[in-house]
């Protein structure tokens, strides 16, 4: 049996989940669907914005228009998503993104971009773990 799947930042559950409300994670996990979850087809590579209309959110999410529009503006406020007009320009706020018949939307990656440093504290949990004899159990744990 074939899985078909997207991948999702590890980021989200380490460092975002516990901050964010319902609505908020199930609008990102749609914009990750709708971005990283298909190849674009000129460029061969994950998408990285994709136009998400309000009826693909109300759909997907089974959240009202008015939630899906609050829960836009609190996630592009926290800055965890990034909003486009259809030429690419990035829209601040709601004034900016109000009448703009074609919207774009990204994950911002300066939320969800590893950082080196969290690079570095897993590669020494996994050492810990495959090598007992040089690290104690509380090292592993941290």
């Amino acid at each position: 049996m074939i899985f078909k799947h997207t991948q999702v930042p590890n980021i989200l559950f380490d460092t975002h989940l516990p901050n964010l409300t319902e609505s908020e994670l199930k609008i990102l996990l749609v914009i990750i669907r709708q971005t990283y979850g298909w190849i674009d087809k000129f460029t061969g590579k994950r998408k990285i914005k994709d136009r998400i209309s309000q009826s693909q959110f109300r759909i997907k999410t089974g959240l009202s228009k008015r939630i899906i529009s609050k829960t836009l503006k609190m996630l592009s406020d926290k800055d965890l998503i990034s909003i486009y007009d259809r030429k690419h320009n990035l829209l601040k706020n709601s004034l900016e993104r109000r009448g703009q018949p074609v919207l774009l939307y990204s994950l911002n990656p300066v939320h969800f971009a590893t950082s080196t440093s969290a690079q570095s504290n897993t590669r020494l949990v996994h050492k810990s773990v495959y090598n007992k004899r040089i690290y104690s159990k509380e090292n592993i744990t941290k």
